[in-house]
């Protein structure tokens, strides 16, 4: 009970001083992150201008602010991220809210089977205006209900994180049941069947009279 008390205290004050650094920070309008899709290995690098939203995969990233530390103290870039995904319905929840940090990707990681999103850098870029969200579209997705308090699905005893989870099931299932994987339309495992015509081999090849005749 001790320990548990004793690592929610360091995850508080962890917190705390991220929130405190970040307020203190250099603001910038665009938040340069990396993504990565476990399944296929496919690792993108993506700019999120801040009160904007960008998709990758089935996940949508929301920027709610990225701020870098004055050029007088150590390098390190913080930012606020607002991350959803969906069901098999097409319902939207939050799966991750929280400040991420560029030198700590791990300290405030997002949790999912499939996707990986970690921030790299917070940038002063010229923004896509169509990537920008209205108030009344940040409020929505500010809303959004959490996966782990969703409502019961369709299914008795099945709630809709029970159904993400069969629709990953299934996707990954399929992946292994076909012969071949790809990413970006080339194959990363093929398999290959190898013919011999004896008539090309020429003599070079023994043939079974000289193998028993060897032994």
């Amino acid at each position: 009970m001790k320990n548990k008390i004793f690592f929610l205290a360091l995850f508080l004050l962890s917190v705390l001083a991220t929130s405190s650094q970040a307020a203190n920070g250099i603001a910038k309008n665009n938040a340069k992150m990396q993504a990565m899709d476990k399944i296929t290995g496919r690792v993108s690098v993506i700019d999120v201008p801040v009160g904007g939203m960008v998709n990758f995969g089935s996940l949508s990233i929301v920027i709610r602010s990225c701020k870098t530390r004055p050029v007088e103290e150590a390098p390190d870039n913080f930012a606020f991220a607002d991350i959803s995904d969906k069901n098999l319905h097409g319902d939207e929840f939050n799966i991750f809210k929280g400040w991420m940090i560029s030198s700590s990707p791990a300290t405030h990681a997002v949790e999912h089977p499939i996707y990986d999103v970690w921030l790299l850098q917070c940038t002063d870029e010229k923004i896509d205006k169509t990537l920008l969200l209205s108030e009344e579209q940040l409020s929505q997705h500010d809303n959004l209900p959490k996966a782990k308090n969703l409502p019961k699905g369709n299914n008795p005893g099945d709630d809709k994180d029970t159904e993400v989870k069969s629709e990953i099931v299934t996707t990954i299932s399929e992946i292994e049941s076909n012969n071949e994987v790809k990413t970006d339309n080339q194959p990363l495992v093929q398999e290959t069947e190898f013919f011999y015509d004896e008539e090309e081999a020429g003599e070079d090849m023994p043939t079974s009279d000289d193998e028993n005749s060897a032994n």
